[in-house]
């Protein structure tokens, strides 16, 4: 079990966990450092930061940023950024509205599909926190209208399949901008998920790109060790973390299940301090 976690989510998005209570377990499984990252939202990191000054775990403050690419899917970690950032804070207004409109559509979709689903519902699952599909996966699961969150993707919520509604999303170097903007460290999330992986390094590394996501729950330990040399010949910071979602959500991503270097954060400190002096303090010592 590591000590550091650097990708988790929380019921501000789409988690099964309220923050302050994956902050306890994340003390329970002997986690020193965990990164907050709930999917286009910054709503729990209060919470989170509270509780862990409590239970003695440096909580990084993070977001991770969905993006538009026509094929694949590209996501963009941001580590250590203000959350109150004015520049950040409309760029999550105007997605949460987007999400909303989609989100009725969403439901409008899998009900000519045979389901007899409402966005109340939909609402519930999601407990207050940002819309997904994987809450929609959930709804499903909960149902009965499919046996796993990966069947309600593959058969009806993936890219191209019949439930699946387009969404409004910033490129993904304009997400890096934003995470600069905010004053964190851009980092490339799951990379395996993006089609273009190279290609995508090339246009996002003179943007501002400073990581990737080598220590990854569902990659075994040949790509994981993969992806770490890809990052230091790009000069990249190699980090990791779980995309812990919840217990069971898919194998591979339960809290702490990487063991990522703890010199994975140091380098995202010295990285944060150098492009926008921040974070003032950290009990590194």
């Amino acid at each position: 079990m590591g000590t550091v976690d650097l990708h988790t989510h929380t019921t501000a998005s789409d988690g099964l966990f309220a923050p302050r209570e994956l902050v306890q377990l994340a003390a329970e499984r002997g986690i020193r450092v965990l990164a907050v990252t709930d999917h286009d939202a910054v709503a729990g990191i209060p919470e989170a930061q509270r509780a862990a000054e409590e239970y003695g775990i440096l909580l990084v403050p993070g977001i991770e940023l969905s993006t538009a690419v026509e094929r694949g899917e590209l996501h963009l970690l941001g580590y250590f950024i203000d959350p109150e950032h004015p520049d950040l804070a409309r760029h999550l207004h105007r997605l949460h509205t987007a999400r909303r409109e989609r989100a009725v559509r969403l439901i409008e979709q899998l009900r000519s599909l045979g389901f007899p689903v409402s966005l109340e519902e939909l609402e519930a699952i999601a407990q207050g926190g940002t819309i997904t599909r994987a809450h929609a996966a959930r709804l499903l699961l909960v149902k009965g209208y499919v046996s796993s969150i990966d069947e309600a993707f593959d058969r009806y919520l993936g890219r191209n399949r019949p439930a699946y509604v387009p969404h409004s999303y910033p490129s993904p170097r304009q997400a890096v901008e934003i995470v600069r903007a905010a004053g964190g460290v851009p980092v490339l999330a799951h990379p395996l998920s993006v089609d273009d992986l190279e290609g995508a390094l090339a246009e996002l590394i003179p943007a501002g790109l400073a990581g990737l996501e080598a220590w990854y729950g569902e990659y075994s330990p040949d790509q994981q060790r993969d992806l770490a040399a890809l990052a230091e010949r790009y000069g990249l910071i190699a980090t990791g973390g779980s995309d812990y979602h919840g217990p069971g959500f898919r194998a591979g991503r339960e809290l702490g299940a990487v063991d990522v270097p703890p010199a994975v954060v140091e380098a995202l400190v010295a990285c944060a301090r150098r492009d926008g002096d921040r974070p003032a303090t950290l009990p590194l010592q």
